[in-house]
């Protein structure tokens, strides 16, 4: 009985430490990093893995914030037009941490996605729109909700640390949306539901280019 005792403890710690292990970046990424952007692109992939590896068993308060803090420290802000060359580009989590650059939809883009792979429900995160009042120009950033009727965080690159909706008066909310759905918003609770995601061209491009690069939006 008590070899018998011995050998499930040791499964159960072997388990345990394949599932903090886990990798999730294919490794052809790894090395494509490595070759187009140089070492530095490819530490920021693995710092990215060991922070998914270090969260899988945190609560989902401790998830948010230091998935909020990752992104914020670890990509640079520029315009789309500088960066990428474009007026408008949303980039998947891999371009963001490979150029070192991004703008607001690519940090939310992340942290969504880190999110969701973490295994925090979709239905509690969405992709919002805003006008930001102080700076006068339309942003980006990830509401959680942790009830369907609750007034959402905010998680966003020009304010690190995370507020409640209701804090966050320089922000007007828009619209908002996610995998399943667009919500026209609302400061508290789920908003008036406007339909499909993938009627957004942009949205639609990026899962496309994410299904190339072995990851699912």
């Amino acid at each position: 009985m008590y070899r018998l005792l011995q050998t499930g403890i040791l499964l159960t710690l072997i388990v345990a430490l394949q599932a903090s292990d886990k990798v999730w970046i294919p490794e052809a990424l790894l090395q494509q990093a490595e070759q187009e952007f140089g070492d530095a692109a490819k530490e920021r992939l693995l710092d990215w893995q060991r922070l998914y590896q270090d969260l899988q068993d945190e609560s989902e308060d401790e998830q948010l914030r230091a998935v909020n803090h990752f992104f914020n420290k670890y990509v640079n802000y520029f315009s789309d037009q500088k960066h990428w060359g474009q007026k408008d580009y949303w980039a998947t989590p891999y371009e963001s941490l490979t150029t070192h650059g991004g703008d607001c939809e690519d940090y939310v883009i992340a942290k969504y996605y880190t999110l969701k792979e973490l295994g925090v429900p979709v239905d509690k995160l969405r992709i919002t729109y805003v006008k930001a009042k102080r700076i006068n120009q339309a942003h980006m950033v990830l509401t959680y909700f942790p009830t369907a009727d609750a007034i959402p965080l905010v998680l966003d690159n020009l304010i690190s640390k995370i507020f409640r909706a209701d804090r966050r008066k320089d922000l007007e909310p828009v619209y908002s949306f996610n995998a399943s759905g667009m919500w026209l918003e609302r400061l508290k609770g789920e908003g008036i539901r406007m339909g499909n995601p993938n009627k957004l061209d942009l949205w639609t491009d990026l899962r496309l280019r994410m299904a190339a690069q072995g990851m699912d939006i």
